[in-house]
């Protein structure tokens, strides 16, 4: 008799593969005027003190609205993933929201099976997957036209290949009613 011994979530990964991908441009800061993510640039230090390296090195800063936040992830990927979500840039100071890594290869799941809420209106994500003792910046798509399931939210699609489009590696979600 065959049998789960670890039950994966779903995850329709099909939709984010061979996705178009152009690196975010870099902004000196996250937009006020509209809730969704942007790219920004952090310090070495900050990317030092989570051990993050690579070329695609990038920092993303999201503007939530002053309401509970749902806050989910999903991952199909080789590599381990990890994505740190933290509440400032200041490596001195800045709080750890979530660290989330997968606990195995090709597994779906990625933080809390239901996610859990986040009451911020800013924060800040790293993601990438592990090679020997660092974590490499994934490639990152951002997608602030995607609403959930809940009405209103944005994701960020990530890749840890780079002959390859598939953005299905790790992905964190934001949702909000």
């Amino acid at each position: 008799m065959w049998a789960k011994r670890f039950p994966v979530p779903e995850f329709d990964r099909h939709s984010l593969k061979n996705r178009e991908w152009t690196a975010p441009e870099i902004a000196s800061s996250p937009s006020r005027d509209t809730f969704g993510c942007v790219a920004v640039e952090a310090s070495a230090a900050l990317y030092d003190k989570f051990q993050f390296i690579g070329d695609h090195l990038m920092t993303i800063a999201c503007t939530l609205p002053d309401t509970p936040i749902t806050m989910s992830g999903n991952s199909f990927a080789w590599p381990i993933q990890r994505a740190v979500v933290i509440d400032s840039l200041d490596p001195a100071s800045c709080q750890t929201i979530a660290d989330w890594t997968t606990p195995r290869p090709m597994n779906t799941r990625f933080g809390p099976d239901g996610g859990f809420t986040v009451n911020s209106t800013e924060l800040y994500v790293l993601i990438g997957h592990k090679f020997a003792e660092n974590w490499v910046a994934n490639r990152i798509i951002l997608d602030n036209d995607w609403t959930g399931s809940l009405g209103h939210g944005f994701r960020i699609l990530s890749s840890s290949e780079t002959e390859i489009n598939d953005f299905h590696d790790a992905v964190v979600y934001f949702e909000w009613q």
